[in-house]
Parts: C-alpha cells; sequence; structure tokens
C-alpha cells in the first residue's frame, strides 16, 4: 500500500511523496509540522528547507482508521 503525503507550502507550491503505511504518514507529518518540511528533487541536487511557519496544511491521502471522527461547523 502507498501512502501519499502532500505538503501545502505558503507559496502556493504542494510537494508531494509516498510511504508504506498510514502510521509511517502519521509519523512523517507530525514531524513536517514540528520541524518544517525538507525538499530534495535530484539525489545530488541541492536541499531546501521550510520551516514549520510557512507549512500552510499537511494532508494524507490514507489516514488509516480513527475513532476520533469529527466534525465540521460555521460560526
Amino acid at each position: 500500500m502507498s501512502i501519499k503525503i502532500s505538503v501545502y507550502i505558503d507559496t502556493g507550491n504542494v510537494w508531494e511523496y509516498e510511504v508504506d503505511s498510514p502510521a509511517s504518514a502519521r509519523e512523517h507529518a507530525d514531524a513536517i509540522v514540528k520541524t518544517g518540511y525538507r525538499s530534495q528533487q535530484e539525489s545530488s541536487g541541492p536541499l531546501t528547507w521550510w520551516p514549520p511557519h510557512r507549512i500552510s496544511k499537511v494532508k494524507i491521502s490514507d489516514g488509516g482508521e480513527s475513532n476520533y471522527l469529527d466534525k465540521q461547523r460555521a460560526t
């Protein structure tokens, strides 16, 4: 199973990559929110780091099952 992680940066760019399990995806998302996002598109290319305050959203395509389902309401 392949789970996609999408990282939304305040510039409007969205960076995506895949991991093997929902648990791994949740761990990656937690680390991204805490420490920022690092991008390297080529194995010998430059490494770019966006600090946490530049991240607008982290989305997991399939976060697995949860007992904590939420609802949205407007104010």
